[in-house]
């Protein structure tokens, strides 16, 4: 059995240790830690000294999920609409408008006949 399935049979006899541990002083750094997982967001008690999930299955995978949407975020600056003019966060990294109706308006007014050289047909005279 490895550390990390008997920590997760054993949450209980963990927290009694640990609350014996502060009990006899608070200020020491122990054996056992608590600590609020990363992935879950649940207290969970550990002897582990650099564990951040309860379970590194499930909630390691969502943590994960988390950190590279983060760092996704960080990635995506603040930039100008093509269409308004106005200062906007993208929700994808390679969005050019800040709205549907920016984009749209900008796309008619690309399809517009702008050529003045044509004549109509017909009788002149």
């Amino acid at each position: 059995m490895w550390n990390d399935e008997w920590e997760r049979l054993n949450q209980d006899k963990l927290k009694q240790w640990y609350l014996e541990q502060v009990a006899a002083d608070p200020l020491a750094d122990g054996p056992v830690r608590k600590i609020i997982c990363a992935g879950c967001d649940q207290v969970f008690y550990t002897m582990i000294k650099s564990k951040k999930y309860c379970n590194y299955d499930t909630c390691g995978r969502i943590g994960n999920y988390r950190l590279q949407k983060q760092h996704r975020l960080k990635k995506r600056q603040n930039r100008v609409c093509a269409g308004c003019g106005k200062t906007f966060t993208p929700k994808r990294s390679d969005a050019k408008y800040c709205s549907n109706a920016c984009r749209q308006r900008a796309y008619r007014g690309s399809q517009r006949v702008t050529d003045t050289s044509c004549t109509p047909k017909g009788n002149l005279t």
